[in-house]
């Protein structure tokens, strides 16, 4: 992390998750199996949650940052 501020590299996972969310939608929309569509799309929701959760995270540290 060497000459990457907290909020820079936040912003780098966050882009990172919302990467991995859209590769398994497209997984999920190329798959032939609805079993392998399933897995997919489980894959992609918890991705989208990471990404939440790192945005929470960081906006608690702006704002304790401000005050």
């Amino acid at each position: 992390m060497a000459g990457m501020t907290w909020e820079m590299f936040f912003q780098m996972m966050v882009a990172e998750e919302k990467a991995a969310h859209d590769k398994y939608e497209l997984a999920m929309k190329n798959a032939e199996s609805p079993q392998l569509k399933k897995v997919f799309e489980r894959l992609m929701n918890e991705e989208a949650v990471h990404a939440e959760v790192l945005v929470g995270e960081y906006e608690k540290l702006v704002k304790k940052a401000k005050v």
